[in-house]
């Protein structure tokens, strides 16, 4: 076996996607990669004092690219000792005390975004060119000073997520959904989608909460057993969150976490059976099929931590049944592009509380698992498309008027789908039977297609959109 088959998948992808940045820099033909002459800089800096304000020089040294590309090295050395479980780059960061998780040291953005384009259209082939016109319509409805307040309690508290301009076109493929997106539709479904007995046995997290209590910088320098590690981190990070909710979260009967990863975002649903969170199972529903275990790990000691202050107790997490807790990754829809993760999160937590007996029933059984029929494709395409119209005439019409056309729309976009079966799983089905005549494997027996199936959710090498 050659050294490089030795090596972990990750690793021999991130040697690969280091080539392709060293690529990317040949692409940018208005950028110059000489060092630029004495004179250029001091004139550079001349306007940077004059506008009183910083100013990225436009060129890149081959220093800046020499630095760039150490940080790919620096990752592969960590991957070689953490070996995390993501599959992607784009879960990881550059640099670990990177604040905003979403940079490099790269001094031009330019070169950064092109290579972000360029990934976005070429993994946009399954994108919808109706929906996606329809969508850039509605622009035309917008005006520049947008705004909309939604309200809501939580506990005592009154609290406010607001809605702008910049906010609602992040809903235009193919932008990721932001924090504010997310954040209100979250609590749309919470307040005002959910009956009165359901609301009450639920809390949704905001996307800030998971950030803070695993931050993920820290995170992935964790190897997978290191608990005394992981244990750490939960107690500083604890520190930070514990106030946070003024809700005795032990009365509720379902938790839902949304993960706001770098560039991803997934959700984790912590379902609590009885008086305990001893009796409890997490599933975690993610669009690329991404697990991280110590992910999972933190938050069962959060739950062990809020169980503990409840009773006044002080056991020791290692001791408690909590940590024994089941946490199960489902196979849901996936997405088929690299920018609709967001719209999976909302659709995923939103299908999940219009029935949660669906993907809470019989997942400790062989076939349990699959649960390919969450919700029909069309409904997840539309996605950016029904928030983009329900946005809108919140302003125009009001809430009570937009809240009937949503819930109509939504549910007219399921009934179509259910004459047709396919329609949930279409495009996963048909790339499955693909790969399975690729391997030369289609006449094999249904427990060789089940661990097949698994692979070909599971495993990065698989995923038909690395290809």
């Amino acid at each position: 076996m050659s050294e490089q088959q030795k090596q972990p998948n990750i690793i021999n992808y991130f040697q690969q996607y280091k080539q392709g940045i060293q690529n990317a820099f040949k692409i940018l033909e208005e950028v110059d990669f000489e060092l630029p002459e004495e004179d250029v800089k001091q004139k550079v800096q001349k306007q940077i004092e004059e506008q009183k304000q910083p100013i990225e020089p436009k060129f890149i040294s081959q220093a800046d690219i020499k630095r760039a590309l150490e940080n790919f090295d620096k990752l592969i050395c960590q991957l070689q000792l953490v070996t995390p479980l993501y599959s992607d780059p784009k879960y990881l960061n550059f640099e670990s005390n990177d604040r905003t998780k979403r940079q490099t040291q790269m001094k031009h953005q330019q070169m950064w975004d092109q290579i972000k384009l360029q990934q976005k259209e070429r993994f946009a082939r399954f994108q919808d060119q109706e929906i996606l016109e329809r969508i850039l319509e509605l622009d035309s409805q917008l005006k520049e000073d947008y705004e909309y307040n939604f309200q809501f309690s939580s506990g005592t508290q009154k609290k406010t997520i607001q809605i702008k301009y910049h906010d609602v076109l992040k809903l235009n493929p193919p932008n990721y959904l932001n924090d504010g997106i997310i954040n209100f539709y979250l609590k749309f479904i919470e307040f005002e989608l959910l009956d009165e007995s359901l609301r009450s046995k639920t809390y949704i997290f905001n996307t800030y909460f998971v950030e803070k209590l695993c931050p993920f910088d820290k995170l992935q320098t964790i190897q997978q057993n290191d608990n005394h590690r992981i244990n750490e981190l939960f107690k500083q990070s604890y520190e930070h969150i514990k106030r946070w909710v003024k809700e005795d979260l032990t009365e509720k009967e379902y938790l839902l976490f949304p993960i706001n990863l770098p560039e991803h975002w997934s959700l984790l649903i912590a379902h609590k059976q009885s008086k305990s969170f001893q009796d409890s199972v997490i599933i975690y529903l993610d669009s690329f099929g991404i697990i991280d275990q110590k992910l999972v790990t933190i938050i069962k000691m959060y739950l062990h931590k809020m169980q503990c202050d409840k009773i006044q107790s002080d056991v020791n997490y290692n001791d408690s049944p909590i940590k024994q807790i089941p946490a199960y990754q489902l196979l849901v829809p996936r997405q088929v592009n690299y920018v609709d993760c967001g719209a999976f999160l909302l659709e995923y937590a939103e299908s999940f509380l219009s029935n949660p007996n669906y993907l809470l029933s019989d997942f400790e059984s062989q076939e349990g698992i699959y649960k390919l029929k969450l919700f029909p494709r069309t409904l997840v395409n539309k996605k950016r498309l029904l928030i983009k119209q329900l946005l809108i005439e919140l302003v125009e019409l009001g809430k009570e008027k937009a809240l009937i056309n949503y819930k109509q729309r939504r549910s007219e976009i399921i009934e179509s789908c259910y004459t047709n079966e396919d329609e949930y799983d279409k495009i996963d089905q048909d790339l499955f039977k693909e790969f399975l005549n690729q391997k030369n494997s289609i006449n094999v027996n249904s427990e060789q297609q089940r661990s097949m199936l698994l692979d070909f959710y599971m495993n990065p090498q698989q995923n038909y959109y690395e290809q």
